[in-house]
């Protein structure tokens, strides 16, 4: 399965769109996931938009540093198009127009498991919930090509919205680790704190757990209160 991963990451751009994934929403397509591929890199206005989005969300991010275009070349080079375990999409809208992202790592052949990942909206589509049906698609994909059986979903404790649209979805909490900031040189570490804890941490690390069987409830109760 991981070399299909590879074969998402690396089609050439007159096949990408045989490798989109839809996002359908009541038998209607309202967008699509179009892997990342290494034209992107290529790509001085997607990469713009990748950049800009990252610096937008960067404080629901544990590591928070200044974005720069280069930077993201070579985070999308050596840590998403070079990790075997690891797939970035982005999230287009009908008109094919990119309007966010997500993906997912830690693929694990053997556990059947993954990460879902940086789920971020870059700007608001035509069709308002987007990005929560982006997550879906990415969820059926991953259950139904990769065969994953399990996953986690590592947030910020303070970020409800994101926490609702998990819970939405089946996902549970399953750890709650204290975080402490530490300022280096340009930029900010939200690093796990020492036990025990002399005062409240600032910020938390939820992680939350999503099975097959309890993202497949959720779906079919959706349907069924159509």
């Amino acid at each position: 399965m991981k070399e299909l991963l590879r074969t998402y990451k690396h089609a050439d751009v007159q096949q990408t769109s045989a490798y989109c994934i839809p996002i359908i929403v009541n038998g209607t397509a309202r967008g699509r996931l179009r892997p990342i591929t290494a034209e992107v890199i290529h790509n001085s206005d997607e990469i713009r938009k990748l950049t800009e989005w990252r610096s937008s969300s960067s404080s629901w991010f544990t590591t928070q540093f200044p974005s720069s275009e280069e930077g993201t070349r070579r985070w999308l080079e050596h840590q998403v198009l070079g990790a075997d375990d690891r797939i970035l999409f982005f999230v287009e809208d009908e008109e094919q127009a990119p309007v966010g992202q997500v993906g997912l790592l830690n693929y694990n052949e053997t556990a059947k498991s993954c990460e879902f990942d940086n789920l971020l909206r870059g700007r608001k589509g035509a069709f308002g919930n987007i990005m929560m049906h982006a997550l879906i698609a990415l969820g059926e994909w991953s259950i139904e090509v990769l065969g994953v059986e399990s996953a986690c979903i590592h947030v910020l404790g303070d970020n409800y919205r994101a926490m609702r649209i998990y819970k939405g979805l089946g996902a549970v909490e399953s750890e709650r680790v204290p975080l402490l900031k530490v300022e280096e040189a340009g930029g900010i570490r939200w690093v796990p704190a020492s036990l025990p804890l002399t005062e409240a941490p600032e910020r938390e690390l939820v992680t939350m757990t999503i099975t097959r069987e309890a993202f497949r409830q959720i779906m079919s109760d959706a349907f069924h209160k159509r």
